[in-house]
């Protein structure tokens, strides 16, 4: 019998217009990296795949995961379990893509997995904080890391997931913590204000069909590019 001090609070409900979000950058990643497993085969061309409309789709869905990630971490219990969970996922994609042929390192799964670890604790300090000065500091710090880091490079090989790659430096998907943990930051700040309005935004409903992708993001993002890959050798691959 549960002793009356230790009782759990009730879930709360989730926000559908969040998880519709995610649901969206989880399809529209889905359609890139087909798009991407097109061109590896030979049927895209270099003009289509890096062309201007598919780098803004590109930078909205990665813009999306991580910005979203933060919300999410205002309203977990268990930043550090996620974090963990997040990190074995990140090393799991960069030691298949490594038995593929690619190379990984410092992808979003590491990024997201490091800052919800260093969430989990700094959080409360950074709780106290008023929300808007949580997210003036964020966004110009993001800014201010992206100009910064986008143009050094160092001798030393390890420094590469703060932000600083060495000469040679090679990944296929790499979101060092600067500047993407400040994006992470503001998404922290917008999930403090989404958690003062939770009942409001929550009454506004969404069909499972447009929240389940957002509410299974990982497994899918695990589980979505050997599909797609193995789908476009069946068509053009043999």
């Amino acid at each position: 019998m549960m002793r009356s001090g230790h009782r759990r609070r009730p879930m709360g409900r989730r926000i559908d217009l969040l998880d519709g979000w995610r649901s969206l950058a989880v399809v529209l990643m889905m359609v890139y990296h087909f798009l991407f497993d097109a061109y590896i085969f030979g049927v895209l061309s270099d003009e289509l795949l890096f062309s201007l409309p598919l780098a803004l789709l590109q930078k909205f869905i990665c813009r999306s995961f991580i910005f979203l990630a933060g919300v999410s971490a205002r309203f977990s219990r268990d930043n550090l379990r996620h974090g963990v969970t997040v990190l074995a996922a990140g090393l799991v994609v960069e030691a298949g893509a490594a038995l593929a042929g690619q190379t990984i390192r410092w992808g979003v799964l590491m990024l997201l997995g490091t800052s919800m670890i260093l969430y989990h604790l700094l959080g409360r300090y950074l709780q106290r904080l008023p929300g808007w000065a949580l997210a003036l500091g964020a966004a110009v710090l993001y800014v201010l890391t992206d100009l910064w880091t986008g143009s050094v490079r160092v001798s030393v090989k390890f420094l590469y997931p703060l932000g600083f790659p060495y000469p040679g430096f090679h990944s296929a998907d790499y979101f060092p913590l600067l500047p993407w943990s400040f994006l992470f930051l503001l998404g922290t700040a917008a999930g403090g204000w989404a958690l003062g309005r939770r009942e409001k935004l929550s009454a506004l409903r969404l069909p499972p069909a447009l929240t389940w992708p957002g509410r299974h993001s990982l497994l899918l993002y695990l589980l979505h590019q050997p599909v797609l890959y193995s789908t476009a050798w069946l068509l053009w691959g043999r």
